[in-house]
């Protein structure tokens, strides 16, 4: 079991405070919603969600703009002097060279608490850094965290802040409301489902006579974004195997 020093968070914590920010306010998924009617005292979330946080603090890790550190664990002894016997308070956390996130495993596309199997090879022959992820715990700084948090929300671009931002300047987004609303209505009159493909949703809102039809790659956009925000079974879509 790790301890967490003083003024760090675990991964897996730092993406639940963002999933919060990121989708927080937002009407509970349909899968979620229906499963609290049956059983109201279960803690349950929705995937979707914390995978997207995963993925938005994975991606600030790997391009350097959040700093990933890693603390070693005290029980398990290593053949590394320095660390044998020592509490975790007592060993400053050392900084993960971005060169090595890039090439940690992920899980659903997120780096986890501990490292995924790291090997020599993946930590660039670094033995130091190789028995620190074995026996270690990956971790942000609780002030780091916060300034990169408060960046991220004011770029107000979150799902949660879609009805505060004020409108942006320049071209403005053809994934407006009426169009949302749109796709929403021909998934639950029945008329296309994520089965179909987009090709088929380009089509039937072509057809009903609506302008500013985005292009079919941002309508796919749009519908992955609305699953996640809303679970709603009919805008999942099946991803197709690629031709050789």
């Amino acid at each position: 079991m790790n301890l967490m020093p003083d003024g760090y968070l675990s991964l897996s914590c730092a993406t639940n405070l963002l999933a919060d920010g990121m989708w927080g306010g937002l009407p509970r998924p349909e899968p979620v919603a229906s499963l609290k009617q049956s059983q109201k005292k279960l803690s349950v979330g929705w995937g979707p969600w914390r995978e997207q946080s995963a993925l938005c603090l994975t991606a600030a890790a790997t391009k350097g703009d959040l700093a990933v550190y890693v603390c070693a664990n005290p029980h398990v002894r290593s053949k590394k002097p320095k660390l044998i016997g020592r509490p975790m308070a007592e060993i400053e956390p050392v900084v993960v060279p971005v060169g090595v996130l890039r090439r940690l495993m992920t899980t659903r596309g997120g780096l986890s608490d501990h490292a995924i199997r790291p090997s020599l090879r993946t930590i660039l022959g670094d033995e130091k850094m190789y028995v620190l992820l074995k026996t270690g715990l990956l971790v942000v700084r609780m002030r780091e965290f916060e300034v990169w948090y408060r960046s991220e929300r004011n770029k107000g671009k979150w799902a949660s802040q879609r009805r505060r931002t004020k409108k942006p300047e320049g071209r403005p987004t053809k994934q407006t409301g009426a169009l949302r609303n749109a796709v929403l209505r021909l998934v639950r009159d029945l008329e296309w489902n994520g089965e179909a493909g987009i090709a088929a949703l380009h089509r039937l809102l072509v057809a009903s006579g609506r302008s500013g039809i985005p292009s079919p790659d941002t309508l796919a956009r749009l519908v992955d974004q609305m699953h996640r925000e809303t679970g709603e079974v009919g805008l999942r879509r099946i991803a197709r195997a690629r031709r050789p």
